[in-house]
Parts: C-alpha cells; structure tokens; sequence
C-alpha cells in the first residue's frame, strides 16, 4: 500500500509541475519577458551622471535587440501596439542622439520625455502580449 502512495504522490507531483511549465506559451511571451527586462535597465538610469547618456545608448541597444524579437515573434498581431512603441522608438533615439551630441538641460530633458513616452507604450504593448500567455 505505501508503495501506491509513494507512485500516486510522484505523479501527483510530476502532474503538478508540467501544468506549470509554459511549453505551450507562444514565443512572444519569452521574448517580452526580455524586453520588459531591458526596458526596465534603461528606465533606471541617471542620465544626470557622469556617463549617464552613454549607459543610456548602450541600453536601448539592448532595448532595440529585444524589441526586434519582440516584432518578429508577435507578427501581426500586435501591430498597433508595435506602431505605437515604434514611433515613440524613433523620438527616443532621436532624443538620446541629440543629447549625446549636446548634453545641455534641454536636450536631457527632450530624452528623459522621450524615454518616459517610450516606457509607456512598451508597457502597455507588453501587458497586452502577456495577457495572451
């Protein structure tokens, strides 16, 4: 009898972690994961440091990287969303390009809006991809 306990526990358990796993999850839901993750870095960096407008360029290369797998996994599904964070991708470069080459109050603030503009719509596109997952 112990014996049919422990094989009905072991496949109790074994049961339990396979509904856990997310196999079945569409590729997107790995890929925003990744890009939330990235988006997340840049969103906390001081661009008022020393090599604050540096570290952010390097991070939206990361941001750029994930959000291009982003694209690719979630095909069109998504392409409202993707347009949105697409055109607030585009004034976030621009912003960040402008600061680095003159990193006066101005142009700081143009990238910091920008970046600000960006998150919102990567969040919003990410919490519409991870409903599906």
């Amino acid at each position: 009898m112990k014996h049919v306990l422990d094989v009905a526990a072991t496949a109790a358990v074994l049961v339990l972690s396979l509904v856990g796993c997310s196999e079945d999850d569409p590729a997107v839901c790995g890929s925003v994961n990744d890009l939330k993750a990235s988006v997340e870095s840049a969103k906390d960096i001081d661009l008022t440091g020393t090599d604050g407008v540096d570290d952010l360029k390097s991070a939206i290369g990361d941001v750029e990287d994930d959000l291009a797998q982003v694209r690719t996994d979630a095909k069109s599904e998504f392409s409202s969303q993707l347009d949105a964070v697409d055109a607030s991708w585009a004034s976030l470069t621009t912003g960040v390009d402008a600061a680095s080459a003159d990193p006066t109050v101005a142009t700081l603030t143009a990238a910091v809006s920008a970046l600000s503009t960006f998150v919102t719509d990567v969040q919003a596109l990410i919490s519409e991809i991870q409903a599906t997952c």
